[in-house]
């Protein structure tokens, strides 16, 4: 299926504001809304919006909003945020793979499902039901290894990054830690976030815990590395962002570094852009004149 229409501007107008139902909700719990998140390549941007009929999955361009792919998924599902500035996760660095995380009701959720989706069939693969409260972290460049932030005590902001098996369709049951910090427990608010190229190293930055540090996140290797730095990041924190110059990685503040870490891994950064508004108005009645096809949840639950 390839679409080739433009949507009109006009038709935004029908589409619910991605913030209405964000009272009371972290960022990190909510979706990314008509923003998606944009493609390896930079030209495709996926989004997924909720509407009356289902959720509409688009893949369009990011030069003039063309449609490329659509198709409806049904519930309510969404783009993963992972960080509270609002940047977008949730595809694999080769573009092959899609995870949205189903919209939440409550917060902290009882219950939390994720849906695998091939960006190449447009068709959802499997769902993941896992009891709790759980956040979309990375994908491993190929997708093998899904990664998710499982929420153990909302009152001292711990957490644990846990890994799932894309294969064998398991949820690793040792979490993700720095070797030489084992016993250390993770607490913060996760605020920027940067990707090295091919995928393989994600880079967030933590605040709101003991101290402010960075966490390497090795998605091939399944480890990581906490970098710590100075308290003065947390100082104008909105302000802040990360950058990768050669065997660092800086907490900037306009153009002046206020605070650097030695990163260790050898890989740089690329970064997913900044969000620009998708044309994703296929409500159902516009879907269902272009003969969109409805997407079917596939295979068994992990």
């Amino acid at each position: 299926m390839r679409l080739r229409c433009l949507l009109p501007l006009a038709l935004l107008a029908l589409l619910p504001a991605p913030s209405a139902a964000a009272d009371g909700f972290p960022p990190i719990d909510l979706a990314a809304g008509p923003d998606g998140v944009v493609g390896p390549n930079g030209g495709f941007r996926f989004g997924a919006l909720p509407t009356p009929g289902g959720t509409v999955l688009t893949k369009t361009t990011t030069q003039g909003g063309q449609v490329f792919q659509a198709g409806v998924l049904e519930g309510s599902w969404g783009v993963p945020v992972v960080t509270n500035d609002g940047t977008a996760g949730g595809l694999s660095a080769d573009g092959s793979t899609l995870v949205l995380v189903r919209s939440a009701s409550r917060h902290p959720r009882r219950h939390t499902s994720f849906a695998v989706v091939s960006t190449k069939r447009f068709a959802v693969e499997r769902t993941i039901e896992l009891k709790g409260n759980w956040n979309f972290d990375a994908l491993s460049p190929n997708a093998s290894t899904l990664y998710l932030i499982e929420n153990r005590n909302r009152r001292t902001n711990r957490y644990a990054v846990r890994a799932y098996d894309m294969r064998t369709h398991r949820l690793l049951p040792e979490p993700i830690v720095d070797p030489s910090e084992p016993g250390e427990p993770m607490r913060g608010f996760p605020i920027k976030r940067i990707t090295g190229p091919g995928g393989r190293w994600e880079y967030t930055l933590y605040v709101g815990g003991e101290h402010p540090f960075i966490h390497a996140l090795d998605t091939v290797g399944r480890t990581s590395l906490c970098l710590d730095l100075p308290d003065r990041v947390e100082r104008r924190i909105w302000r802040n962002r990360l950058a990768i110059r050669g065997d660092t990685i800086r907490v900037l503040r306009g153009g002046r570094v206020i605070a650097a870490a030695s990163r260790r891994p050898q890989e740089a950064s690329t970064g997913s852009g900044p969000p620009w508004a998708v044309a994703v108005v296929l409500v159902s009645g516009l879907i269902a004149a272009a003969g969109v096809r409805r997407l079917v949840i596939a295979g068994r639950p992990g």
